[in-house]
């Protein structure tokens, strides 16, 4: 059996599966199409455990896992047998097969090789391949890395070694009519193109299974055959792709539509600064250029996070530059180009998103024109994931992170890989996905030439992660990572990178309260409202830890206050956590028991199952985890509010008798008005007397 299991894809593609596999222990029925794919199977087979390899799905399997080979062969009854197995006794299949089979309840296709990956592949059999060679091979084989090898294997190893070696078909391929003019038509064409049907009469050949019709192009349907009667048309009848010639022009052609190992593959010959710039840029390797300001130069800068060098490009990242300076910012207007207008969408939502307005931010982000370019679309994806993310939505977060992860796969751009696995570690941490965590954080280790929104993202992920699985210890060792990556870098604009709060935190739980004073001493106070109350959590803890009480309490009543002023569930059901955890120590059950179950509220909204868990947990601990209510359902919380209420009191009036802010008085009365199905004073008091 040939293994491609180093080509990049192919293994990024089987580690996710894993970690989706291990998350979620339930039975699975795999069908794998496309490419080489009984190897795959068995590679993914060989990481989940033992395994055995069955035929035709006939007989009962002995094994929990077991590999099938030509699913679409076996029996319709054997196929729902099978799956009445993967629901009952967790049974996990996976089959090769054409096409998708009815039931299955995943399925994944393997597509050819790119250019870039037969270069790769070529150069691991016999040493050497050019880019020229790559596009031949590629283009013969029709990216399959079975024939690929095969026609390398059809002569001597130093046949490779020159720059334009010529292609042996190998005798065991098919040999077609080579002489048929339909037939060299359609193989004079490139192979991922395909050849328009015009007036060619090409039905017997379709009838007979040699060529195929689809998207209104002719193609055969063996490689092997195409390239057979390919090897004997002319060669001044035969046309080949215009990226085949290494040029500048044909470069910079690959990095705008976003391939980059193909770019990369090409500008190996060329001495170009620009495009190797780009490269080197969106493939995450830092480099000191020396280049004109342009869009490039601007990138590089917010991804080494330089705001001087933001300046002069255009009013988008001037824009930026002036938020990063001042702390506020200014929309600006919509410029004309459709390229300007998809970097203008990429600021403005970036800078909605730290000013508190996640849903402004979602739908710039979000937005997309035809044309646009794939690489600034990945900065897009990474800060509309984290839209998602604050808003609390965490199914939509999970699922643009993907999107993120699957297109810096496919282009070869790494630079926003760490953004996207940060928010994605987050989410399948608070959603109970323990082992796709993992593998996110896993993923999350970045070299020392990156940039730094790579390191910064990297030690903030592994940071929250950490803090909110309650190792405080690790989250202590990222925070101190954290602030030697920032040591050197003025990261301090409000709203972009805020981490302080976690690491004091993490330090709080430790015991080092002046270290963590220290973390938050410098930090200045933020007109922001949800960092300035993210910030406000470590601040009351280390008032409390020094005898503070009073202060430290009215400090997370203010956080509180600050946090529900905005649209951040996310946010919110941490810091009500947090306040929860300060009541109980200070033995305010039933405030404690009021914070636990509001921030068990939110984590459910949001699908934050272990968090959620951990507030019921808490509860428990303080004993008031099956809290008393009145017949009328309500808290006790809620019971001393309406009672005060009943009496005659304001919110505010009802805040200084029970040491609540105005704003919690008003969230549980409206809980109350809720349950007694009122809408006001007048028709509580009406309704109670």
């Amino acid at each position: 059996m040939f293994s491609t299991s180093l080509l990049p894809r192919r293994q990024l593609l089987l580690r996710r599966l894993l970690a989706e596999f291990t998350t979620d222990k339930r039975g699975r029925f795999l069908v794998v199409t496309g490419i080489n794919t009984e190897n795959f199977t068995r590679e993914l087979a060989t990481e989940l455990g033992e395994f055995e390899v069955i035929h035709a799905l006939k007989g009962r399997p002995k094994l929990p896992i077991v590999v099938v080979d030509d699913l679409h062969l076996a029996e319709p009854e054997d196929i729902k047998k099978a799956l009445t197995m993967v629901h009952t006794h967790n049974l996990i299949v996976l089959g090769t097969a054409p096409h998708r089979i009815d039931g299955a309840t995943d399925t994944v296709a393997l597509p050819p090789l790119t250019v870039a990956e037969t270069a790769l592949l070529a150069r691991q059999i016999v040493g050497h391949c050019t880019p020229t060679t790559a596009h031949r091979l590629h283009d013969a084989a029709g990216g399959q890395p079975q024939l690929i090898k095969e026609l390398l294997d059809a002569t001597p190893i130093d046949h490779w070694s020159s720059d334009r070696p010529s292609l042996i078909i190998p005798e065991h391929w098919s040999r077609t009519d080579t002489t048929d003019p339909v037939l060299r038509k359609v193989a004079a064409e490139p192979f991922f193109e395909g050849c328009l049907l015009g007036d060619l009469d090409a039905d017997d050949w379709v009838a007979a299974g040699v060529l195929s019709f689809d998207d209104g192009r002719l193609r055969f349907v063996s490689p092997e055959q195409r390239s057979v009667v390919r090897a004997f048309t002319p060669p001044s009848q035969t046309k080949s792709p215009a990226e085949w010639e290494t040029t500048q022009a044909g470069v910079e052609k690959l990095i705008r539509a976003g391939d980059l190992p193909l770019a990369r593959l090409h500008v190996e010959a060329l001495p170009l600064e620009e495009p190797r710039a780009y490269l080197a840029l969106y493939e995450g390797r830092y480099f000191e250029h020396d280049l004109p300001a342009s869009t490039l130069t601007a990138f590089h800068a917010l991804a080494n996070w330089d705001p001087a060098a933001l300046r002069g490009v255009n009013p988008s990242f001037e824009m930026m530059a002036a938020a990063l300076d001042t702390g506020h910012y200014s929309p600006a207007p919509s410029p004309e180009s459709a390229a300007e207008q998809q970097i203008h969408d990429l600021i403005s939502g970036w800078l909605a998103l730290v000013h508190d307005d996640p849903l402004t931010a979602k739908r710039l982000l979000a937005r997309r024109r035809p044309g646009d370019s794939e690489l600034v679309g990945l900065w897009q994806t990474a800060f509309l994931a984290r839209a998602h993310y604050v808003l609390g939505e965490f199914r939509d977060a999970a699922t643009v992170v993907e999107r993120g992860l699957a297109t810096g796969d496919r282009t070869g751009a790494t630079l926003m890989e760490p953004v996207h696995l940060w928010t994605g570690a987050q989410v399948a941490a608070m959603t109970g996905r323990a082992e796709l965590a993992h593998h996110y954080l896993q993923r999350l280790t970045v070299p020392e030439d990156s940039f730094l929104i790579q390191k910064l993202s990297a030690a903030m992920g592994k940071l929250i992660t950490a803090s909110m699985t309650s190792d405080t210890r690790a989250a202590a060792l990222a925070g101190e990572r954290m602030a030697a990556v920032v040591y050197t870098t003025n990261t301090q604009q409000p709203g972009f990178w805020p981490w302080e709060d976690m690491y004091a935190l993490s330090l709080i739980r430790n015991g080092r309260i002046d270290a963590a004073a220290a973390v938050m001493d410098g930090i200045p106070e933020s007109t922001i409202p949800s960092l300035r109350a993210r910030n406000l959590v470590p601040q009351a803890n280390i008032q409390i830890q020094r005898g503070a009480t009073a202060r430290g309490v009215k400090m997370l009543s203010e956080a509180v206050d600050a946090i529900t002023s905005v649209n951040m569930p996310a946010y919110e059901a941490r810091i009500l956590f947090e306040y929860g955890l300060v009541l109980r120590r200070m033995g305010r059950r039933s405030q404690a028991a009021e914070m636990f179950t509001r921030a068990e509220e939110v984590f459910l909204a949001m699908g934050a199952i272990s968090l959620a868990a951990r507030c019921a947990g808490e509860k428990k601990v303080a004993g008031v985890g099956t809290q008393r209510r009145s017949t009328q359902g309500l808290t006790p919380q809620e019971e001393q509010i309406t009672a005060l209420v009943l009496d005659g009191c304001s919110n505010q009036e009802v805040a200084r008798e029970l040491s609540l802010s105005a704003k919690t008085v008003e969230y549980h009365l409206t809980r109350v008005y809720k349950k007694f199905s009122v809408s006001s004073r007048a028709e509580l008091r009406e309704l109670l007397a």
